[in-house]
């Protein structure tokens, strides 16, 4: 890892420790940063300017925090200004003040639009347009944060390859309309069937992954079975032939890659389409001599 790289980490770490903190830990850091800047304006040289100062601790709260303790601040910032900076003429002295909370407020109100705008491309970029499911990206990242945690606490977890049977069919058959709608609405009863601590992501095509944290094989059984049963409600509904393949590696206590785990999971759905889809096979990892063969329908 070069240097830069390095300092990226670091910056981009401090960045996610500033987020996670919010407005209980950043508005009394920067309202201190204000006062500090309060002190060095009124005892800097009159010939110096040093207004711009007090934009990075708004500058701060209005990324990091809301639009309320942005403006919030701007007053404090501008009463701290106007004390060091009063002028004879008192009509002067309100139009310095004035202009100067309007520049503070147009600011906050600068920088929180943006931030905004940042989350909303964040989002979408993590995001399946089709579907609503978070994509492979966002579906790794969020499952490696996971395996890190379960494996720390000691915690078994689970992932779930799943595919549609016979897709390329209903697509062919009805139309790619009526495939995208089904594969909405497969992810729509996936995820009512899901606790709220479970993932679902779109890997991509009619390819689905589900984690599943603090789960066992009876537990993962339950689940996969209640799916099975309501996805199937869901497509007679609609007329179509259609099932799912799934396979679940079951982790034990340990360190894992997702790579590895979701190759592992992928060819396991693929034994499930080799013996007549529309099942679930288990698998318990790391695979040993006990459990080598643990490989069956639930």
């Amino acid at each position: 890892m070069s240097y830069l790289d390095k300092i990226e980490r670091i910056l981009r770490d401090y960045y996610k420790y500033l987020d996670s903190k919010g407005p209980r830990f950043v508005f009394p850091v920067a309202i201190l940063c204000v006062f500090l800047v309060g002190v060095f304006d009124q005892y800097a040289p009159k010939e110096m300017t040093h207004s711009f100062m007090y934009l990075l601790p708004i500058s701060f709260v209005s990324w990091f925090c809301n639009r309320i303790y942005g403006i919030a601040l701007s007053v404090l910032c501008t009463a701290i200004w106007a004390m060091n900076n009063i002028h004879p003429e008192v009509i002067i002295t309100v139009w310095n003040i004035l202009s100067t909370f309007v520049f503070f407020s147009m600011l906050v109100f600068l920088l929180n639009k943006t931030r905004e705008l940042f989350e909303n491309e964040k989002a979408l970029s993590r995001t399946d347009t089709l579907t609503g499911a978070i994509n492979l990206r966002a579906f790794k990242e969020m499952v490696e944060h996971e395996m890190l945690r379960s494996e720390r606490e000691g915690l078994t977890y689970t992932i779930a390859y799943i595919d549609l049977d016979d897709f390329k069919q209903i697509n062919d058959t009805y139309g790619h309309s009526a495939g995208d709608q089904l594969l909405k609405s497969i992810v729509g009863t996936i995820s009512q069937n899901l606790r709220k601590t479970d993932i679902l992501g779109r890997l991509g095509g009619d390819e689905f992954a589900i984690f599943l944290p603090a789960t066992d094989r009876s537990s993962v059984e339950t689940v996969m079975q209640k799916i099975h049963i309501k996805l199937a409600e869901l497509v007679d509904s609609l007329s179509y032939r259609t099932s799912i393949s799934a396979g679940a590696i079951i982790c034990e206590a340990g360190t894992h890659s997702f790579d590895q785990l979701i190759s592992v999971a992928d060819n396991l759905m693929y034994q499930v389409k080799s013996s007549g889809k529309n099942n679930t096979f288990y698998l318990h990892f790391p695979i040993t001599q006990n459990n080598e063969n643990v490989n069956q329908t639930g």
